[in-house]
């Protein structure tokens, strides 16, 4: 791949990047005053849609009126409307293009607009980006990717699938220019190939200098796999195959790294000796075997934790390097909280009214079409940023 190719996609990364971190900058100082734009203007271009007629949007003046006119709301109330979106029917939910549907445990389908993909991708990579490259670990080295793309492509014009493997194709001409492993892996029905493919496609190039991936355990994954199966792949290396061309002094050094190779200890300083920051999304369930993801990397592989999100919206965006607590996003979604010990929903918060060290489960309105809507997830104020909220995932929640 050309060098020069590769870090002008990343300096354009990092320039995007920087335009959304100064953008975060500005509106985490006054978040509430954000907060009521936000809402007033969704209530107002959604005034003359299906949903917004049915429940008097026309008559919403402020925040109050709001909050006082409109009732919680759960996945149930909205089934039948995104049935009519998925086939295509428009002003339904919301008045924005709805350009992608989301898929949440194989079960749920949930609507993305235009605005709202625009949102996670700003949110959800740029910033990552941009930490990444403001530490010098953007770099001109070429990006493993482990993220599901795997989508579908309606009648209608819409993307069914993963949200993150949508992200990707927000920027087309990145792909092929600094992707390691080609984006059409992910569709491949069997488990194990597409193992091998990433394994293969991994290892043959030496050049890395960020990974990311929507699950930690897929990273781990890898690396376990390449642990077992290095012989067979290096071999494939050196004499090629109908993915590859052949790289016998690559395959040589892949030997040369993994025989001494002790199982479950340092191997990525070694087999891409660039590969200085993994961008990490599943913050929900980290756990104990993050720490064997550590061993593998060694001190020098530094992680940027993209924040939280899901299908329902991009709450939270990273702040800092290896750093699992982020900073609420003001302009992403309109959010209300019920204290985690409160008995009922009738006394929510708002973001200014959040208090450091305690819990509050999340209720949000998006710019997809969710209102007021119950997300189930519960977070645990840890500080602030400027005048805003930093949170971490409540691991206690459900006890």
């Amino acid at each position: 791949m050309d060098e020069k190719v590769i870090k002008i996609v990343n300096e354009t990364r990092w320039a995007d990047g920087q335009k959304v971190r100064s953008r975060l900058e500005d509106i985490t100082y006054n978040p509430m005053q954000i907060q009521e734009e936000f809402i007033m203007r969704l209530i107002r271009e959604n005034a003359n849609i299906e949903y917004g007629r049915a429940n008097g949007f026309e008559h919403i003046r402020n925040l109050d009126d709001f909050r006082r006119s409109l009732s919680l709301t759960t996945y149930e109330d909205y089934t039948q409307y995104i049935r009519r979106i998925a086939n295509g029917e428009k002003n339904v939910l919301t008045a924005y293009l709805t350009e992608h549907i989301s898929t949440v445990d194989g079960l749920k389908q949930l609507p993305q607009s235009r605005w709202s993909v625009q949102t996670g991708y700003d949110y959800g990579f740029c910033t990552g980006f941009y930490l990444a490259g403001h530490h010098g670990y953007l770099t001109e080295g070429m990006t493993l990717n482990l993220i599901d793309n795997s989508i579908e492509r309606l009648p209608s014009g819409m993307t069914v699938g993963s949200l993150l493997g949508r992200l990707l194709f927000k920027r087309d001409i990145d792909n092929d220019q600094v992707y390691v492993i080609p984006v059409d892996v992910a569709n491949l029905t069997s488990r194990t190939d597409i193992l091998y493919l990433q394994a293969l496609f991994a290892l043959k190039q030496g050049n890395i200098s960020l990974a990311i991936c929507d699950r930690y355990d897929y990273m781990l994954e890898l690396f376990r796999y390449i642990e077992k199966h290095w012989p067979k792949l290096a071999e494939d290396i050196e004499r090629g195959n109908p993915y590859i061309q052949p790289d016998p002094k690559r395959a040589d050094t892949i030997r040369e790294v993994m025989e001494p190779h002790h199982i479950g200890t340092m191997m990525v300083e070694q087999l891409w000796p660039g590969l200085r920051c993994m961008m990490i999304y599943d913050v929900d369930n980290l756990s104990a075997s993050f720490e064997l993801l550590r061993t593998y990397c060694g001190s020098n592989v530094h992680f940027v934790f993209t924040g939280i999100c899901s299908p329902e919206g991009t709450f939270s965006t990273t702040l800092n390097l290896d750093d699992p607590q982020t900073v609420l996003i003001p302009d992403s979604v309109f959010y209300e909280f019920k204290p985690k010990e409160a008995k009922n929903y009738n006394q929510l918060l708002t973001l200014d009214q959040l208090e450091i060290g305690r819990s509050y489960e999340l209720i949000v309105s998006t710019l997809s079409g969710l209102y007021r809507y119950k997300t189930e997830k519960t977070f645990l104020v840890v500080g602030r940023y400027h005048d805003t909220p930093t949170v971490i995932i409540d691991k206690d929640a459900g006890r």
